[in-house]
């Protein structure tokens, strides 16, 4: 998106060719604690020197970033697989060794049972929700997820979040 922003309208005003790069947006991960690290592009809709533009900006994110989350999208994908698998969060979220409390994995989990009937009702269309034996919602929405993403090179919560321009939790 960020090569083509000339081409692209934006989503506020519906103005063609006024977007341009206007920063970063920047915070931590879990490769690099310490030091923060691009998470998104920032855009700006010039409307500068009586240009058409709105002035507004607006956040390209990075595919594998996870808004207001320490965690990639790849970890969140193996935490989410081990939690429903073991049964036990602590153990799934010690096991991608992030560093973070043992608080955390109780909050991602709520954040990640509250979006599964959005994840669910935004995967509908790409693809029939599989059977499996499992009557969990959380293994359901995983099993779903998976079977519209099983071939991504990205992985199955980044493709979700790039193919359908919404973030995951």
């Amino acid at each position: 998106m960020l090569a083509k922003l000339k081409t692209r309208a934006c989503p506020h005003c519906k103005q063609v060719g006024r977007l341009i790069r206007h920063g970063f947006s920047r915070g931590y991960d879990q490769k690099h604690r310490r030091e923060k690290t691009v998470r998104a592009w920032r855009v700006f809709c010039n409307n500068r020197l009586r240009t058409a533009g709105c002035g507004r900006t607006f956040s390209v994110w990075i595919a594998d970033k996870i808004k207001r989350l320490f965690l990639t999208a790849d970890n969140l994908w193996a935490f989410l697989q081990q939690a429903i698998l073991t049964g036990n969060k602590i153990q799934a979220f010690r096991e991608l060794q992030s560093g973070l409390s043992d608080s955390a994995p109780y909050r991602i989990w709520k954040r990640f049972h509250h979006a599964q009937s959005a994840i669910r009702t935004a995967l509908r269309p790409l693809c029939e929700p599989p059977e499996i034996s499992s009557q969990q919602p959380a293994a359901l929405t995983l099993a779903h997820l998976e079977a519209a993403f099983s071939r991504h090179p990205l992985g199955p919560i980044a493709a979700f979040q790039v193919t359908l321009q919404t973030f995951f939790v």
